[in-house]
């Protein structure tokens, strides 16, 4: 008797090992009629997105030309015109300047509007 009594306590231990070791997997259908399932929870929220890099500096702007003085003769042209006249003055080839005539102190000048220069 004693040694059957052991071999079903060796049986007995050898069998609750074996269950605490097996795995154990539940399924719940949430799908079902009866089924009572917690929503799951939101998504996190997304990380703002990364700042746009900065824009390069922008360019120097050009030097200024070298504009010449208003010829005496373009003024002189401008002495028997009317407040507002437009006059284009040839200084060379390719290069004209041209204004208005105004009034500066009683007398007619040219004001100049554009000079131009083409090389």
């Amino acid at each position: 008797m004693k040694t059957s009594a052991a071999i079903l306590m060796l049986a007995l231990l050898s069998c609750a090992a074996g269950a605490s070791l097996a795995d154990v997997h539940v399924r719940v259908n949430c799908n079902a009629r009866d089924a009572k399932c917690a929503p799951p929870p939101p998504p996190p929220a997304l990380p703002a997105p990364p700042a746009p890099p900065a824009p390069p500096a922008p360019p120097a702007p050009p030097a200024l030309p070298n504009v010449p003085e208003v010829p005496a003769a373009a003024h002189a042209a401008c002495a028997a015109k009317s407040p507002g006249s437009t006059l284009v003055w040839t200084l060379g080839k390719g290069e004209t300047m041209s204004g208005v005539c105004v009034s500066d102190e009683g007398k007619m000048v040219f004001s100049l509007r554009e000079y131009e220069r083409k090389d």
